[in-house]
């Protein structure tokens, strides 16, 4: 504010120093390109802020007498200084001028000006004309709207200072405000002063209460602005430290490009080489899948053929010996150390193995993922910890938090004070160890006054309570749902109050000194109560920093100081509200010191690659899961295989050994080939699976190595970016020395080079300045005859601009 006070005070000066130069008789202007001269512009603005008309005096001040060559496009002009008339032949006004001063006016054909004002009048919220606003009394206001006219050469509105000024009687206006606006006193008047600097637009907002409104003109004043600043005077060390910071951190933000490139380019390796193995994989599940599926086969024509045997003894007694001959092969090729079923165990131990190193390597991946994403990460806690606050939130009923995208750093402030809040409430109320779950409106009251009356009303009813505690304890959950629905609907249903049977005075009046001691006496030890208590709480807030609520002789300490030893496990409950405070103090934290640096990072491309990377390992992960499920399944269905297998092979060896036995042991050996039947089939299914899972491994290591190639590309452009940007900075205390000169350039005005405002042949301009003027606003006098005023002098016209 300081800064703008002083540019009003030199921008008032720089015009009140042009007006004084030309009443003073000192201005010149230019006669032909030779005798230079003043353009001092001025303009009729109506009340709203339109041009009524414009004519401008031009100034000469002459060594000797001279023939005046000048141009404009005026409609007329009008010698001030002599009787000797001007000579007009289109936009060229010729005369003899003597020597000394010499001034012309001229009536310009335009109405253009640099500026366009627009200004409004409300009185009471309706827009009103000005002249309507005379005499008138309500709550006023005036808007006022300066902008660049684009039909008018730029140069007057970059390089001019225009000042507007204001003035409101005091007599009959009140509660004024301006903001933005340098007030003066003016006798009984507040004349507010506002300064447009060059190049910029402006909205002015005055409001007043008035009464009997008038109102003197709204006047503008422009000229060039210029301002003596000194660059040595502005110090720029504190700014030069923190450029040599930033280029430091430039070179280490490059430095750690470079290494996060050769580690991306290390990945790729890595996933190229998972890529193939997995390709490998995949062609041999498939090999055995389709094994697998032969096998099938076989199994439903041998289960056919125990059908066929179980119709005809005699058939399957031509046939036994070759068969038990083929069973004792197939057992043998089931069992031992090199047996299927030791292979298929050994599949499933092996394929366990992989979904190990898989997830160990997606958690990897994840890790390194996680470490980039530390960098610039725009988010600092975990979906499980933002599900974790969530479910605390919910648990205590704080309802700014509904989801994991709720929590941020605003809603978690909110929760902890909520929580704050809570804890008080546990001291101060009836409620103990389970408030948090069972009675979260009564953590809503307010804790001192609610407190004093919760912990009374526990006292008063404590040896009912313990009467019927072990009656409540039978009843069955059901039960207390219904019973608690029932009094609810109760409670609700009753009025308010019920009126009790009159009494007599005299019993009235024992009654009251009787309720009346005692309250006194319940009131006391409420007091008594919950300092106690509140002072507990400040017990527990210290002891928590010792880390150890573990220790049950910290919580007894707390019930003791607290006197809380008759509520309901109230050292748990603040135990738990006072650790859940702790956790969303340190949630709130991660967020504010991650601020410093989020967003930094933050690049759409390079969060894209991290997903792409952390989608690959889990789709790894997941289908060597898939592989490790699929070998267990076919471990099984070759061990119940073998079990059939060697059903068949006693069930035919029985057979063999005797005819008597022939029914019973073809029932087994059908009972076997269905067990055989349903462990092919689990067979097949779990080779689909493994077959399914090898192709998704295929396609997720697939989809790694891809993922792994968009980041090193990503890496790349990172440090193409990090390198630019130490290249920029290198030179940033140059860059920085350059802006501020051309700030100060702008300021002083030094560049500029006046020019003409009513013809660019006009070449030798020393000044032009611009006086724009409203009406006022005045309450017609009743009963006055209008008189015809006398012209004004150039001298009485000058003047009344600055009175």
């Amino acid at each position: 504010m300081k800064k703008y006070r002083n540019l009003a005070v030199k921008s008032t000066a720089c015009i009140l120093s042009a007006a004084m130069l030309f009443g003073s008789g000192f201005s010149a202007v230019a006669a032909g390109s030779d005798i230079p001269k003043d353009e001092n512009v001025y303009v009729n603005l109506n009340q709203d802020g339109s041009v009524d008309g414009i004519y401008v005096v031009n100034a000469f001040r002459l060594e000797k007498e001279t023939d005046i060559v000048d141009y404009g496009k005026y409609d007329s002009v009008k010698n001030l200084t002599t009787d000797e008339e001007l000579t007009k032949k289109g936009d060229t006004i010729t005369t003899t001028a003597p020597t000394g001063n010499f001034f012309y006016q001229g009536n310009l054909k335009t109405k253009e000006m640099p500026w366009e004002i627009t200004i409004h009048y409300y009185l009471d919220g309706k827009e009103m004309q000005a002249d309507e606003l005379a005499g008138k009394n309500g709550s006023l206001k005036i808007t006022i709207h300066v902008g660049k006219n684009d039909s008018v050469d730029e140069e007057f509105f970059e390089n001019y200072l225009l000042q507007a000024t204001v003035t409101m009687n005091m007599d009959n206006c009140s509660s004024l405000k301006a903001a933005g606006a340098t007030v003066g006193n003016k006798g009984t008047s507040k004349q507010l002063v506002y300064n447009i600097m060059a190049g910029q637009e402006k909205d002015i907002v005055i409001t007043a209460d008035v009464l009997d409104f008038e109102m003197d003109p709204i006047s503008f004043q422009g000229v060039p602005m210029s301002f003596d600043l000194d660059r040595d005077t502005l110090s720029m060390d504190s700014l030069y430290d923190k450029t040599g910071e930033i280029k430091d951190a430039a070179n280490e933000f490059s430095d750690g490009a470079a290494e996060l490139s050769d580690g991306a380019g290390a990945l790729k390796d890595g996933a190229a080489d998972l890529k193939d193995g997995a390709n490998s994989l995949k062609e041999g599940i498939e090999s055995y899948a389709d094994g697998a599926y032969s096998l099938g086969d076989g199994v439903d024509t041998l289960k056919d053929g125990t059908d066929d045997l179980a119709d005809g003894a005699s058939e399957l007694a031509d046939g036994i010996s070759s068969l038990k001959e083929g069973v004792d092969k197939l057992a043998g090729g089931y069992n031992g150390d090199e047996g299927a079923a030791a292979g298929a165990k050994k599949l499933a131990e092996g394929a366990d193995k992989l979904k190990s190193g898989a997830g160990k390597l997606s958690d990897g991946v994840n890790s390194l993922v996680g470490m980039m994403q530390g960098i610039g990460k725009t988010d600092p806690l975990t979906q499980e910890k933002k599900e974790e606050l969530v479910g605390l939130a919910q648990k205590v009923g704080y309802i700014e938090i509904t989801d994991t995208n709720s929590v941020n750093a605003i809603t978690l402030s909110g929760l902890s004070k909520y929580l704050q809040a809570q804890i008080i409430g546990i001291l101060s109320s009836q409620g103990g160890g389970n408030a948090i779950l069972e009675d979260k409106d009564s953590l809503k009251r307010l804790p001192e006054e609610q407190g004093k009356k919760d912990i009374q009303d526990t006292e008063e009813t404590e040896t009912a309570d313990e009467t019927d505690a072990s009656e409540e304890t039978e009843e069955t959950e059901e039960t207390e749902e219904t019973e608690e629905t029932e009094e609810t609907m109760t409670a609700e249903e009753e009025p308010e109050s019920t009126e009790e049977p009159p009494k007599s005075a005299e019993d009235s009046g024992k009654e009251s000194n009787s309720e009346e001691d005692q309250g006194e006496a319940d009131a006391a030890v409420s007091n008594v109560k919950y300092e106690k208590r509140y002072n507990a709480y400040t017990l527990a807030t210290l002891d928590y920093q010792r880390k150890n609520w573990n220790d049950d002789r910290t919580k007894v300490m707390i019930i003791q100081a607290a006197d809380l030893g008759t509520l309901p496990n109230p050292g748990d409950a603040l135990v738990e509200l006072l650790v859940a405070k702790a956790g969303v103090d340190q949630a709130l934290g991660s967020y504010l010191a991650i601020g410093g640096i989020q967003g930094k990072l933050d690049d759409p491309t390079v969060q894209a690659q991290f997903k792409q990377l952390t989608e690959g390992a889990s789709a790894l992960k997941d289908g060597v899961a898939s592989l490790a499920d699929g070998a267990g399944s076919l471990a099984d269905g070759i061990s119940q295989l073998a079990d059939g297998t060697n059903q068949l092979q006693s069930g035919v060896s029985e057979l063999n050994d005797g005819g008597w036995e022939l029914a019973d042991g073809t029932k087994d050996l059908q009972s076997g080939v269905s067990d055989l039947a349903d462990g092919v089939k689990e067979l097949t299914d779990a080779s689909d699976d493994l077959k399914d899972g090898s192709g998704q491994l295929a396609d997720g290591t697939g989809d790694l190595f891809d993922g792994t190639s968009d980041l090193l590309d990503g890496v790349g452009e990172l440090k193409d970016g990090t390198d630019e940007f130490k290249e920029k900075t290198s030179d940033i205390d140059e860059k920085i020395d350059e802006e501020v000169n051309n700030v100060i350039t702008n300021f002083s005005g030094s560049d500029f080079t006046p020019l003409s405002f009513v013809s660019d042949k006009n070449t030798n301009v020393n000044l032009v300045q611009f006086i724009m003027k409203t009406e006022g606003i005045k309450i017609p006098e009743k009963g006055k005859t209008e008189t015809v005023e006398e012209p004004l002098t150039f001298w009485q016209r000058l003047l009344n601009l600055f009175r």
